[in-house]
């Protein structure tokens, strides 16, 4: 019986002495794990910053920094992860916010909006750590660039509508006197019409160009610019029949597909078409033509109307820019607006123009990029 219990007792303690082993080799791989999976290490911490999408850096001395993270050091134009502070203009202004963030211990830290010499904007959070200062740094250029283009929109917009608005008052005026004539009240009316259409238009058009400029970049896409242009044309054929123009399109068969946002590229010819119909005579012709060339698919819309003169055709393309009486009707931004579209389509507006001569008219020409082959394929 003895011998059995000295048996049992054996069997007890190595199975209690392989459970413990067992035990502590599970407890140290946990704590393996926990050490490399665990952010607050050091070379947790350090992996985060590193992969980090916002700028960090560790200002240690008077334009000294301990550590700066690589979207710091490629959002400053510093080239190592320490060293000094290069000689540039915001630096000055960084060291002024380290002061004012020591002298408000209590406060919440320093916030600044610098411009970069690299036409780039960043905002700054500066607070004293110990004997170091933190300074966080996010880019703010798309940021900046779309506040300005609001600002700029709703400035240019509210000078704009001064005119339209302004004849729409007296008109309205006009129409509310007892004794007005019928000719005089169908002048008013038509007149009122005009000045509404030509206001909402406007609004349209600074609303397209401003979504335009704030947006970081266009959807591109396969497009069929034959069968887009033709749409184009389709659209514009009852204006034109109602100014006695012809609209004709010239295209080489077998064109390639090109790459672009369609409705965009619509707006462009829709926009030139409107231009040409509008600025040619009774018996003029607008003419589209589509080519393919090196650089991709050539495309040219001309009219054989009386032309820009010299001195507008630089300004042609400005904000508002009218190189012709105000009696004829359009807000002075399609140029502007169909320019913006081709330089998000990586191409550019060329124009040319005759007054003089046998064959007077405007050309106007762009290249799109046509679809990669092996995209194609």
């Amino acid at each position: 019986m003895l011998f059995l219990d000295l048996r049992w007792v054996i069997f007890v303690l190595l199975l209690a002495t392989i459970s413990i082993v067992s035990l502590t080799v599970r407890l140290a791989r946990w704590r393996r794990r926990e050490r490399r999976a665990s952010p607050l290490t050091p070379e947790g911490v350090h992996t985060v910053l590193e992969r980090a999408s916002f700028g960090w850096l560790m200002l240690d001395g008077p334009r000294s920094y301990r550590y700066a993270n690589p979207y710091a050091r490629r959002l400053l134009g510093l080239t190592s992860p320490d060293g000094l502070l290069p000689e540039a203009a915001w630096v000055p202004l960084l060291e002024e916010d380290r002061g004012a963030a020591r002298q408000e211990m209590g406060a919440m830290g320093r916030y600044r909006r610098v411009s970069l010499p690299s036409d780039r904007v960043v905002r700054w959070w500066v607070t004293p750590w110990n004997e170091m200062d933190i300074v966080v740094v996010m880019e703010a250029t798309a940021q900046h660039r779309a506040e300005q283009a609001a600002s700029y929109l709703f400035s240019a917009l509210s000078h704009e509508l001064r005119t339209p608005i302004g004849t729409i008052l007296t008109h309205l005026e006009i129409l509310l006197l007892p004794d007005v004539s019928e000719e005089i009240r169908q002048q008013s009316l038509h007149l009122l019409q005009t000045e509404t259409r030509r206001m909402a238009r406007l609004i349209n058009q600074m609303l397209e160009l401003g979504r335009l400029e704030t947006s970081v970049e266009i959807e591109r896409r396969p497009v069929d610019l034959l069968a887009l242009v033709e749409q184009a044309i389709a659209q514009s054929a009852p204006q034109a029949e109602g100014r006695e123009i012809d609209l004709s399109l010239h295209a080489q068969t077998l064109l390639p597909l090109v790459v672009g946002q369609e409705g965009r590229l619509l707006q462009v010819f829709l926009n030139l078409l409107d231009n040409g119909i509008k600025y040619s005579r009774p018996g003029d012709r607008v003419i589209v033509s589509l080519g393919r060339v090196e650089e991709g698919v050539e495309c040219i819309v001309r009219d054989t109307g009386p032309g820009i003169p010299a001195e507008h055709l630089p300004h042609v393309t400005r904000r508002f820019y009218r190189a012709v009486p105000r009696k004829i009707e359009g807000s002075g931004l399609g140029l502007t607006l169909v320019e913006e579209i081709l330089r998000r389509h990586q191409s550019r507006l060329e124009l040319q123009s005759r007054t003089v001569g046998e064959e007077t008219g405007t050309r106007v020409r762009f290249v799109l990029s046509i679809l990669p082959e092996e995209v194609r394929a």
